[in-house]
């Protein structure tokens, strides 16, 4: 799997979730669950689990868009640059030749 169908993939995964759309996920430390927050209430999303764990996948969840599409700006940036190179190369051949 190429890497951005890979990314595409995970950020699909990504979008299913509770809430994806218009939530944030929230820990309560003393109740030990998940929340997805949103203008018309809290769903639960999850319990039994550190507080550690908690606090990283609420993390995760909030940042991946902006992961993904950073991913996705650094791909398009190595494309850019590997074009560029090519281009710069093929230059050189080319004043090589015409220096021959």
């Amino acid at each position: 799997m190429e890497d951005r169908d890979f990314f595409d993939h995970l950020h699909q995964l990504f979008s299913r979730t509770t809430g994806a759309e218009n939530r944030y996920w929230r820990p309560l430390e003393d109740e030990d669950r998940i929340v997805a927050v949103g203008e018309d209430g809290e769903d639960w999303v999850g319990a039994g689990i550190s507080v550690a764990d908690m606090d990283w996948i609420c993390a995760v969840h909030g940042c991946f868009p902006d992961l993904v599409r950073r991913l996705h700006a650094a791909l398009d940036e190595a494309d850019r640059l590997d074009r560029e190179r090519d281009e710069l190369v093929g230059r050189v051949v080319e004043l090589e030749r015409c220096q021959k």
